[in-house]
Protein backbone atom coordinates (compact mmCIF):
# COMPACT_ATOMS: atom_id res chain seq x y z
CA UNK A 1 0.00 0.00 0.00
CA UNK A 2 1.24 3.49 -0.85
CA UNK A 3 0.26 6.84 0.58
CA UNK A 4 0.52 10.38 -0.67
CA UNK A 5 0.36 13.24 1.79
CA UNK A 6 -0.33 16.62 0.25
CA UNK A 7 0.06 19.53 2.64
CA UNK A 8 -0.46 23.17 1.83
CA UNK A 9 -0.98 26.49 3.51
CA UNK A 10 -3.47 29.05 2.27
CA UNK A 11 -2.23 32.60 1.91
CA UNK A 12 -3.71 36.08 2.12
CA UNK A 13 -6.59 37.64 3.97
CA UNK A 14 -9.04 34.93 2.90
CA UNK A 15 -6.93 32.21 4.54
CA UNK A 16 -9.00 30.73 7.31
CA UNK A 17 -10.39 27.44 8.51
CA UNK A 18 -12.50 26.98 5.36
CA UNK A 19 -10.14 28.42 2.74
CA UNK A 20 -10.23 26.26 -0.39
CA UNK A 21 -7.39 23.92 -1.25
CA UNK A 22 -5.44 24.37 -4.47
CA UNK A 23 -6.38 22.24 -7.46
CA UNK A 24 -4.02 19.29 -7.69
CA UNK A 25 -4.08 18.58 -11.39
CA UNK A 26 -2.13 15.38 -11.88
CA UNK A 27 -3.11 13.19 -8.95
CA UNK A 28 -4.28 9.74 -10.08
CA UNK A 29 -7.47 8.20 -8.73
CA UNK A 30 -6.68 6.95 -5.21
CA UNK A 31 -8.12 3.97 -3.40
CA UNK A 32 -9.10 6.04 -0.32
CA UNK A 33 -8.97 9.80 0.32
CA UNK A 34 -9.32 11.58 3.65
CA UNK A 35 -9.16 15.37 4.15
CA UNK A 36 -7.87 16.63 7.50
CA UNK A 37 -7.60 19.93 9.30
CA UNK A 38 -4.34 20.39 11.18
CA UNK A 39 -4.64 20.87 14.92
CA UNK A 40 -3.62 24.31 16.11
CA UNK A 41 -2.85 25.86 12.70
CA UNK A 42 -6.04 26.86 10.91
CA UNK A 43 -4.29 27.57 7.60
CA UNK A 44 -2.67 24.15 7.19
CA UNK A 45 -4.43 21.41 5.24
CA UNK A 46 -3.61 17.79 4.59
CA UNK A 47 -4.97 15.25 2.09
CA UNK A 48 -4.26 11.60 2.85
CA UNK A 49 -4.66 9.37 -0.23
CA UNK A 50 -4.04 5.61 -0.30
CA UNK A 51 -3.03 3.77 -3.47
CA UNK A 52 -2.59 0.11 -4.37
CA UNK A 53 0.38 0.92 -6.65
CA UNK A 54 2.89 3.75 -6.56
CA UNK A 55 1.32 6.88 -8.10
CA UNK A 56 3.09 9.64 -9.99
CA UNK A 57 2.19 12.97 -8.47
CA UNK A 58 3.60 16.24 -9.76
CA UNK A 59 4.56 18.88 -7.22
CA UNK A 60 2.10 21.73 -7.06
CA UNK A 61 2.75 25.36 -6.11
CA UNK A 62 2.19 26.01 -2.39
CA UNK A 63 2.02 22.25 -1.68
CA UNK A 64 4.41 19.77 -0.13
CA UNK A 65 3.92 16.27 -1.56
CA UNK A 66 5.35 13.19 0.14
CA UNK A 67 4.97 9.70 -1.35
CA UNK A 68 5.30 6.86 1.12
CA UNK A 69 5.24 3.05 1.15
CA UNK A 70 3.57 1.30 4.11
CA UNK A 71 6.00 -0.93 6.01
CA UNK A 72 4.10 -1.95 9.15
CA UNK A 73 0.60 -2.01 10.61
CA UNK A 74 -0.38 -2.86 14.18
CA UNK A 75 -3.92 -2.82 15.56
CA UNK A 76 -7.26 -2.50 13.84
CA UNK A 77 -9.60 0.44 13.20
CA UNK A 78 -11.73 -0.80 10.29
CA UNK A 79 -15.42 -0.11 10.85
CA UNK A 80 -14.75 2.20 13.79
CA UNK A 81 -15.00 5.98 13.74
CA UNK A 82 -11.50 7.44 14.16
CA UNK A 83 -11.86 11.21 13.79
CA UNK A 84 -8.21 11.90 14.62
CA UNK A 85 -4.93 10.83 13.07
CA UNK A 86 -1.70 11.70 14.84
CA UNK A 87 1.27 11.92 12.50
CA UNK A 88 4.92 11.72 13.50
CA UNK A 89 7.41 12.56 10.71
CA UNK A 90 11.08 11.93 11.43
CA UNK A 91 14.51 11.07 10.11
CA UNK A 92 17.05 8.83 11.82
CA UNK A 93 20.77 8.37 11.27
CA UNK A 94 21.53 5.41 8.96
CA UNK A 95 23.61 3.59 11.57
CA UNK A 96 20.56 3.46 13.88
CA UNK A 97 18.06 2.08 11.34
CA UNK A 98 18.15 -1.53 12.55
CA UNK A 99 17.55 -0.54 16.17
CA UNK A 100 14.94 2.05 15.13
CA UNK A 101 12.95 -0.56 13.19
CA UNK A 102 13.29 -3.14 15.99
CA UNK A 103 12.10 -0.63 18.60
CA UNK A 104 9.04 0.33 16.57
CA UNK A 105 8.15 -3.26 15.70
CA UNK A 106 8.91 -5.03 18.97
CA UNK A 107 8.09 -2.45 21.63
CA UNK A 108 6.65 0.90 20.67
CA UNK A 109 3.70 0.19 18.37
CA UNK A 110 2.54 -3.01 20.15
CA UNK A 111 2.43 -1.11 23.47
CA UNK A 112 0.64 1.94 22.05
CA UNK A 113 -2.21 0.10 20.31
CA UNK A 114 -3.15 -1.36 23.72
CA UNK A 115 -3.86 2.15 25.02
CA UNK A 116 -7.59 3.01 25.05
CA UNK A 117 -8.28 5.47 22.24
CA UNK A 118 -5.36 4.34 20.02
CA UNK A 119 -6.79 1.77 17.61
CA UNK A 120 -4.14 1.39 14.93
CA UNK A 121 -0.58 2.45 14.12
CA UNK A 122 1.01 2.35 10.67
CA UNK A 123 4.56 3.04 9.61
CA UNK A 124 5.58 4.40 6.24
CA UNK A 125 8.91 5.05 4.50
CA UNK A 126 9.27 7.90 2.02
CA UNK A 127 9.66 7.01 -1.66
CA UNK A 128 9.80 10.73 -2.50
CA UNK A 129 9.83 13.72 -0.17
CA UNK A 130 10.97 14.09 3.41
CA UNK A 131 11.31 13.32 6.26
CA UNK A 132 12.11 9.67 5.58
CA UNK A 133 9.65 8.11 8.05
CA UNK A 134 6.02 8.66 9.00
CA UNK A 135 4.02 6.95 11.71
CA UNK A 136 0.25 7.44 11.68
CA UNK A 137 -1.94 6.62 14.68
CA UNK A 138 -5.73 6.26 14.25
CA UNK A 139 -7.39 7.70 17.35
CA UNK A 140 -10.84 7.82 18.85
CA UNK A 141 -9.50 9.98 21.71
CA UNK A 142 -7.24 12.89 20.84
CA UNK A 143 -5.80 12.78 24.39
CA UNK A 144 -4.96 9.07 24.40
CA UNK A 145 -1.18 9.61 24.44
CA UNK A 146 -1.49 11.78 27.58
CA UNK A 147 -3.78 9.38 29.45
CA UNK A 148 -2.25 7.39 32.33
CA UNK A 149 -2.10 4.30 30.08
CA UNK A 150 -0.57 6.34 27.23
CA UNK A 151 2.12 7.81 29.46
CA UNK A 152 3.06 4.36 30.78
CA UNK A 153 3.21 2.93 27.24
CA UNK A 154 5.54 5.73 26.10
CA UNK A 155 7.85 5.86 29.12
CA UNK A 156 10.42 3.15 28.59
CA UNK A 157 14.22 3.38 28.48
CA UNK A 158 14.27 2.15 24.87
CA UNK A 159 11.67 4.75 23.84
CA UNK A 160 13.61 7.56 25.53
CA UNK A 161 16.84 6.46 23.83
CA UNK A 162 15.27 6.21 20.36
CA UNK A 163 13.27 9.45 20.57
CA UNK A 164 16.46 11.32 21.53
CA UNK A 165 17.89 10.26 18.14
CA UNK A 166 15.02 11.62 16.00
CA UNK A 167 15.97 14.31 13.46
CA UNK A 168 13.69 16.75 11.57
CA UNK A 169 10.77 15.64 13.71
CA UNK A 170 7.31 17.04 13.18
CA UNK A 171 4.24 15.94 15.14
CA UNK A 172 0.79 16.85 13.85
CA UNK A 173 -2.66 16.14 15.28
CA UNK A 174 -5.14 16.03 12.39
CA UNK A 175 -8.92 16.12 12.60
CA UNK A 176 -11.16 14.49 10.05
Amino acid sequence: MFLSLVEWQAEGAAAGPLAPMPVLAQIPQPHIVRHYRTEGVAEDRLIWSKYVSLPHIANEPQARVTLLRQTQEVGQSEGQHTPFVYLVHTDIEPELLDEYNAWYGEEHLPRLVKVPGILRARRFTAVAGAPMFLTAYDLTDRNAFESPEGLIARKTPWTERMRSQFKNTRRIMCIL
